[in-house]
């Protein structure tokens, strides 16, 4: 179901026409939580196709300014090393993040942080796809706890937010993507 989701970003209303249902992004005990839900016109295989082509992960995040596939020493899984580099009021930062991503057929994709390769203690991240008449409806939950310093009212509510942006602005590169 398309909805309206309008974000209070840095004192501008801006209304942005996506296909989330739900985004939700919390901080406790240093970490990160994010949760969302919603649909994208398309089956669960192109939905997945898309969420794998890691060597073009930055067509749904524009943050992301490096991305390369490594050798991972999980049978199955996928090793992919991004860089991300985002600025936030006065704080800009690029984070190194590696992980070990495994794909169960097209219906999950579940992808653990690597503490040692990567700017992040810990994290991970899951993707549920869910085939509902000719849409995909996507769950997607992840974690992560930086390892680095991030100033308190950046830390709160300013990141909570630039977050959300990130994912309405992540469905709608990727709803756009499935319509190609």
């Amino acid at each position: 179901m398309k909805c309206m989701i309008c974000v209070l970003l840095f004192g501008l209303n801006v209304c942005v026409v996506t296909h989330a249902v739900e985004v939700n992004v919390r901080y406790a005990d240093k970490t990160y939580f994010l949760s969302a839900e919603f649909t994208v016109e398309a089956a669960p295989a192109r939905v997945m196709e898309i969420l794998t082509d890691f060597k073009n992960i930055s067509d749904l995040n524009p943050s992301i300014i490096e991305s390369e596939i490594q050798d991972s020493s999980i049978a199955d899984s996928l090793r992919v090393r991004t860089v991300v580099h985002d600025c936030i009021l006065f704080f800009c930062k690029s984070i190194t993040r590696v992980e070990d991503i495994t794909q169960f057929e097209n219906s999950k994709l579940e992808a653990f942080i690597l503490p040692l390769l990567s700017d992040l203690r810990s994290g991970y991240a899951v993707w549920g796809l869910t085939q509902h008449s000719l849409d995909t409806v996507v769950k997607y939950d992840a974690s992560m706890q930086p390892k680095f310093w991030i100033p308190p009212i950046i830390r709160s509510y300013v990141l909570k937010k630039k977050f959300k942006q990130r994912v309405i602005e992540s469905v709608k590169l990727l709803q756009q993507k499935a319509k190609e």
